[in-house]
């Protein structure tokens, strides 16, 4: 029998109220919130995560922050969670529409009149860095984790991509859940790491990442960089191959108003490492 999707999802991801935000074109973009600090910090966080990303790759971060912050979680259209009008908008995703939602679904959440730090990665860092350079959102400050501004995406991805019917997809869905949880990761012994993982495999529409993917293959934004006047914190993990370090160095030194530091991995990126990082981020504001 089929798991339903509301088993893969994390906890904490069910104890926060949900809103969709329309945009002009009429997608609906998903923002999770996590508003139940006792005490909460005068800084909402704001989370602008990668790629398909789903929710348990911020389940260490998130946790400990939602303690001592209003959290606000972006998913942005390329994710599964996003709704769309119409097919023709579904295959035209890119990442210009995507840095846009940001623009649009923060004016409706009223973030201008109030306090707030984001945290991005990745694919996130791409799209955030045009809304900031555009000066389409004023954060107070801005934690970048290994913000993509150059792609080394080989044409074979978005090849495989645009050739895989999607009956494929869902032929192979039962062999890739046992190899996820016989073979890679024993969904027992770490069933939220297996949850994770298949999660992001069935959740993921290749109508919604093909185009994105095509761009990629030769997108950069270096020119945008000095145009951020947002105060920034780079943060680098040094053996970390997909999100390479020296790119970050770099994006912090086009950067006026930055700072850099190196978690050493993508673990650390990704739990309490960062964590303490935010939160003395927000204290030297």
């Amino acid at each position: 029998m089929r798991r339903k999707k509301e088993d893969l999802c994390s906890e904490l991801e069910k104890k926060a109220n949900i809103a969709f935000y329309e945009m002009t074109d009429g997608t609906k973009i998903r923002v999770l919130e996590f508003d139940f600090a006792k005490n909460p910090n005068k800084y909402t966080l704001l989370f602008i995560p990668g790629f398909a990303t789903v929710f348990q790759s911020w389940q260490e971060v998130l946790e400990p922050l939602s303690k001592e912050f209003r959290i606000l979680y972006f998913e942005s259209r390329e994710k599964n969670s996003s709704i769309m009008p119409t097919r023709k908008i579904e295959r035209n995703i890119n990442l210009h529409k995507m840095a846009y939602d940001i623009k649009e679904t923060f004016e409706q959440m009223g973030l201008k009149d109030q306090n707030y730090i984001t945290v991005c990665s990745s694919t996130g860092g791409t799209i955030e860095i045009e809304a900031l350079s555009e000066k389409w959102i004023s954060p107070n400050g801005a934690v970048m984790v290994g913000p993509t501004v150059e792609y080394h995406l080989s044409l074979i991805a978005p090849l495989l991509v645009s050739i895989v019917p999607k009956f494929v997809k869902n032929l192979f869905t039962p062999i890739f859940r046992w190899y996820i949880g016989k073979i890679y990761v024993d969904k027992k012994e770490h069933p939220e790491q297996y949850a994770k993982y298949v999660r992001a495999g069935e959740e993921i529409k290749l109508r919604k990442v093909r185009k994105i993917l095509w761009q990629m293959t030769k997108y950069k934004c270096w020119d945008m960089l000095p145009k951020i006047g947002t105060k920034c914190l780079l943060v680098g993990a040094s053996s970390d191959k997909m999100h390479a370090t020296e790119e970050t160095k770099k994006t912090h030194e086009l950067i006026p108003n930055s700072a850099f530091i190196d978690l050493g991995s993508n673990k650390a990126t990704h739990s309490q490492p960062l964590v303490d990082a935010i939160k003395s981020f927000t204290e030297n504001l």
